[in-house]
């Protein structure tokens, strides 16, 4: 899961190193040059002043050559020899008999030997002609001492390199300070760039003087100024689209048709054992209020229910409210038996505290049923509304066998047991290659599983999500995925998203999953995102930092605007299941293409779920969505470890 943004050296190191290099280069280059010019100079001197010694001392010693004077000859070569320029002084007669000789072995102590061997000095030696009177008597041969030349040769280099190092360092901070003021306005350009890539369009107000800088940076600026146009633009013509055909104009909450949409959804997503409940509140006192006191009041009247109802549901994640009709708003609840009761209770207590008093008829009147996935919506709407009671046509759940009280011992029970089976289905583009595989964990109670959107949301009350999650993704990691060579996606509760704690564990099973190179995927809710953006916004930037991919699942659901895009490094965007039960109007398509188009400009890939058939997947194609999932492709099977 590694990052490619993040892999190769950037230009700044490149250059820096580059001159690093050639000054270095140079530096070395320059020593070496002016110790090899030194040396060749100490060379010609040692030969000079050799040449002279042996022609003057020759001169003067030619008087006393004859075997009587000949020791003034030698005090006369010793007192020159003693001086300490010469190696080796040698009088030799015709014959190449030594007379006299004085020599002084090589020493340079304080010069390191690989400095002599690698700057060797040559035997410099020079001979002169020796007469006595009108005869050669004989030849001198001096050679000189290289200790001295040595150890000026060795305090020259010293002095050379620390001179020439001071200005190498003086050179490369003048260039580091210059290279830095150069290469900010790059730096800035980067972040914009890939400000662009996270979905964010920044500005940069600070104009470099480099003319070729100064260019690249009102393109990127014009460019960035025309992404942000176009993203503004299609976000809110879909926020317009999106409140003509699915919003409520006044209380802002769907209306039938996305609610109808919505229940279409839920039920496709149903299993046959799966229990999910409505509850139906009726305005009784909206029509007397209209009549009475006017329809701004009776909007007040609506906007105080609806607020009423959203405060008691605001904690739970399964629940939707719509405002099908005038007078009538309708709740989708995805919940266990007993909180479905208790939730039930705990709105009939809120509404009964309710009164106008102006009138006598109730403030609201409330039905709730249970349904399962072969129930009729109309069918359920008729008794809905025709009986006022709570009806439950519901017996045989399969939590009826669960009590309230013994949630948390069960949830506790699979967070240790990990008893957890998988069932996976693909998304896929439309060339039918497999994008990623969605897990779908499936939890068992006494062999038999519970609903997940059930258990989820007890989880979520008992305070138990994000244990139940890492259980979840442990049990993950267990199985052998090998064979299904793409990424892995997983689902992620709100509890778990905003946790620190998660979130650290997390960097454990990044490295888990570095290790079996398995690339995770985390969906998550809109809602989730919504209910608190900017947190959001770092917590996602923290799971790209891991090496994980995210995506938005039940896109468009909140009918809110999606600007929230703006601003989240996101990989891809999942349509909820509702909008695509019915693109058979013009508006529908229309929207559709709409939300496509924009995720595609902000780079984000786009998939669209619950394809039952072959119309609604050719429909989506039309439309350019890029990535499909439902039955009609593949219908989930089980995850074989």
């Amino acid at each position: 899961m590694t990052n490619n943004n993040k892999t190769g050296l950037s230009l700044k190191t490149q250059i820096y190193g580059l001159i690093f290099t050639l000054i270095s280069i140079s530096f070395f280059a320059r020593l070496v040059i002016d110790i090899e010019n030194t040396r060749a100079y100490f060379i010609e001197q040692m030969s000079v002043h050799a040449n002279d010694a042996a022609t003057n001392l020759g001169l003067s010693i030619s008087p006393y050559t004859d075997e009587e004077n000949l020791v003034i000859a030698e005090t006369m070569i010793a007192a020159i020899f003693d001086s300490g320029y010469y190696q080796n002084i040698r009088y030799v007669d015709t014959r190449g008999t030594t007379l006299i000789e004085r020599e002084n072995p090589i020493k340079a102590a304080e010069i390191p030997i690989w400095f002599v061997n690698l700057f060797e000095l040559p035997q410099v030696i020079e001979s002169s002609e020796v007469n006595g009177g009108w005869n050669i008597a004989g030849t001198l041969i001096v050679q000189s001492h290289p200790g001295l030349s040595y150890d000026k040769l060795w305090q020259h280099t010293i002095s050379t390199c620390v001179s020439t190092l001071i200005l190498l360092v003086i050179s490369l901070t003048l260039g580091y300070f210059i290279l830095n003021a150069i290469f900010k306005p790059l730096k800035k350009l980067e972040n914009q760039a890939l400000s662009v890539t996270n979905k964010q369009f920044i500005i940069n107000k600070d104009v470099p003087f480099s003319k070729e800088l100064r260019t690249v940076t009102k393109a990127m600026n014009d460019m960035v100024r025309n992404l942000n146009a176009t993203f503004e633009s299609l976000s809110d013509h879909s926020d317009g689209l999106s409140k003509k055909v699915f919003q409520d104009e006044l209380t802002k909450l769907g209306n039938r048709r996305a609610f109808e949409n919505q229940f279409s959804a839920c039920q496709k997503g149903m299993t046959n054992e799966d229990v999910s409940s409505l509850v139906f509140i009726s305005l009784d006192s909206l029509s007397p209020i209209n009549k009475r006191f006017g329809f701004s009041a009776g909007d007040i009247y609506v906007s105080e229910v609806k607020n009423l109802i959203k405060n008691c549901f605001s904690h739970s994640q399964e629940s939707e409210i719509f405002r099908i009709s005038g007078g009538t708003f309708i709740l989708m609840l995805n919940v266990g038996i007993e909180y479905r009761q208790e939730m039930f209770e705990n709105l009939t207590i809120q509404v009964s505290q309710k009164q106008i008093k102006e009138l006598d008829s109730p403030y609201a009147t409330l039905t709730a049923i249970d349904y399962s996935n072969d129930c009729s919506l109309s069918d359920l709407l008729s008794r809905l509304d025709t009986t006022p009671k709570e009806i439950d046509i519901a017996t045989d759940s399969n939590l009826t066998a669960i009590s309230f009280s013994k949630w948390r011992d069960v949830i506790n029970c699979v967070i240790v047991d990990r008893n957890i089976n998988f069932s996976v289905q693909p998304i896929v583009a439309d060339n039918d290659e497999v994008e990623y595989y969605e897990l779908f964990s499936n939890i068992l109670h006494n062999e038999k599983a519970l609903n997940n959107s059930q258990i989820f949301t007890m989880a979520e009350r008992l305070e138990l999500t994000v244990e139940l999650d890492k259980a979840i993704i442990s049990a993950l990691l267990e199985l052998n995925l090998v064979h299904y060579e793409k990424p892995i996606a997983i689902n992620l509760a709100k509890q778990s998203l905003y946790s620190e704690d998660f979130i650290q564990w997390l960097d454990l099973i990044s490295k888990k999953a570095n290790e079996r190179s398995l690339q995770i995927i985390f969906e998550i809710k809109e809602t989730v995102i919504i209910d608190s953006q900017d947190q959001a916004s770092h917590i996602i930037a923290k799971l790209k930092q891991l090496g994980f991919k995210v995506c938005i699942e039940h896109f468009a659901i909140n009918l809110t605007s999606i600007k929230y895009l703006q601003g989240l490094n996101i990989d891809y965007v999942k349509l909820d299941g509702g909008f695509t039960n019915d693109l058979n109007s013009i508006d529908d398509q229309y929207f559709l293409k709409t939300l496509i188009t924009l995720a595609h400009g902000l780079g984000i890939k786009f998939i669209a779920c619950l394809i039952e058939d072959q119309q609604t997947y050719q429909i989506l194609k039309e439309n350019n969505c890029e990535y499909f999932q439902g039955r009609y492709l593949a219908e989930p099977s089980i995850c074989i470890n």
